[in-house]
């Protein structure tokens, strides 16, 4: 594992080497008269100064916020998927990571930090074994037919979570503060390494901005593993109907409130209510984010589905995901061009090399030998406004297919409940056929 400063924002117009001299300067614009520019140059030139200041607003008043205007950007190399799903789950940060779906990927695994000795060694034989059947996927898809690009989509099923991977990193002070933290509170040691190296990146080129660094209560309930039991795929478990987001409307009409639109909307027909989002909707372009308003409906899904899907799902970090590890067992997605070129019996062999090596090692290391199609259960919460985001990316003709298959059928319930909120929601590709005909 390595972590590495990259960069970090500095006040260019005033030569300053700290990002403490511009949170110190902008926590001034509300007490000190002065022009921004003046607060800046006065900043850069005292940093010792700023850097006391920042202590007694940041921590003394409790005004976190100031610590925003400080960001970094992070080298992460040498962390395993396992650990890399971990640091992603924060909302508040921008995170590339090296793509398994577009690299086809070398022997390059993480030993999970609970095991050692012989167990290490068994574990390595069973990961060599995994990346071995990863490359006969490969070179089988490929004679079957399938493009490189889809042959590495699919072969990376076999592969197991401890596989290693590398991200860029960017995240104010204020998020890095909460990220290390919560992860040094987590039961794998790999996480809690990367938290400590986080910490060790930033630490010297902001110190004022960071104290509240070790775990609290709050931190080990979030981090303790649980489990999730349940039937069905894709559930839609909550949702709001197209009042929600339709009262509104109506209120912006001139309705007087709650209770006029309750009775506005309960009076409008299919046509009016129709009429009402089509108004507010019109001109909308397939890349514009909906208005927030949209925001007040909001959908709960419970979904069974792969690693794999889940990798582009927790992408869309705007939303209440909430994910127990990852376990290797016997439920798992079998890409259908394995179907196809019948090599279905390979994905069951790494599954069974996946059980085998999950057996042998403790609790927070097993999460290291499950697969990309191992299956997980997990809760999802989106408000509509997110919910049509996500459906541009993933419902879209040119997703991967998996998560579209989800996506989709995410889509298709909650349109059940909401049909006109959800009535530009879809993939891009499908954006002349979402608009309103005449």
């Amino acid at each position: 594992m390595k972590v590495e400063l990259a960069g970090f924002n500095t006040d260019i117009q005033n030569s300053s080497t700290s990002p403490e001299t511009l949170s110190a300067a902008y926590a001034r614009i509300s007490r000190d008269p002065r022009p921004i520019g003046e607060l800046r140059a006065e900043s850069a030139g005292e940093v010792e100064k700023a850097r006391r200041s920042n202590r007694r607003i940041v921590f003394g008043y409790g005004h976190s916020s100031v610590a925003e205007h400080a960001v970094f950007n992070l080298d992460v190399t040498g962390v395993s998927r396992v650990a890399a799903e971990c640091l992603q789950a924060f909302r508040l940060a921008s995170y590339t990571e090296k793509s398994q779906r577009y690299i086809r990927l070398s022997e390059d695994w993480v030993t999970p930090d609970e095991v050692t000795g012989e167990a290490a060694a068994s574990f390595s034989d069973s990961m060599k074994a995994l990346f071995s059947l990863y490359s006969r996927a490969y070179d089988s898809l490929r004679a079957a037919g399938f493009d490189s690009e889809q042959s590495k989509e699919d072969a990376r099923y076999v592969l197991p979570l401890c596989t290693t991977c590398q991200m860029g990193l960017t995240a104010n002070a204020r998020e890095m503060e909460h990220m290390t933290a919560r992860l040094r509170a987590a039961p794998a040691g790999e996480v809690r390494r990367l938290g400590s190296a986080i910490l060790e990146a930033v630490l010297p080129a902001a110190p004022s901005l960071f104290r509240h660094t070790s775990p609290s209560s709050v931190d080990s309930f979030a981090s303790e593993p649980f489990v999730l039991s349940g039937e069905g795929e894709v559930e839609l478990t909550g949702w709001d109907d197209d009042s929600a987001v339709g009262t509104y409307l109506l209120r912006r009409k001139g309705v007087e409130g709650r209770a006029g639109a309750d009775s506005a909307w309960r009076k409008l027909s299919g046509t009016g209510r129709k009429a009402l989002f089509d108004e507010a909707l019109r001109g909308l372009e397939v890349h514009d984010a909906l208005p927030r308003c949209w925001e007040l409906a909001r959908f709960t899904f419970e979904l069974f589905i792969s690693s794999s899907a889940f990798a582009q799902l927790k992408r869309h970090r705007m939303c209440t995901l909430l994910a127990p590890p990852c376990v290797p067992s016997a439920d798992r997605t079998l890409p259908p061009s394995f179907e196809e070129a019948g090599i279905g019996s390979l994905l069951e062999e790494a599954v069974a090399i996946s059980l085998e090596a999950a057996s042998k090692v403790p609790g927070p290391a097993k999460a290291y030998a499950a697969l990309n199609a191992s299956r997980r259960r997990l809760l999802v919460s989106m408000n509509a406004r997110e919910l049509c985001h996500f459906s541009r990316l993933r419902a879209d003709a040119h997703a991967q297919w998996d998560i579209r298959a989800i996506a989709v059928e995410m889509l298709r319930l909650a349109r059940m409940r909401a049909p006109h909120t959800l009535s530009l929601a879809g993939g891009k590709s499908s954006w002349e056929d979402l608009q309103p005909r005449a």
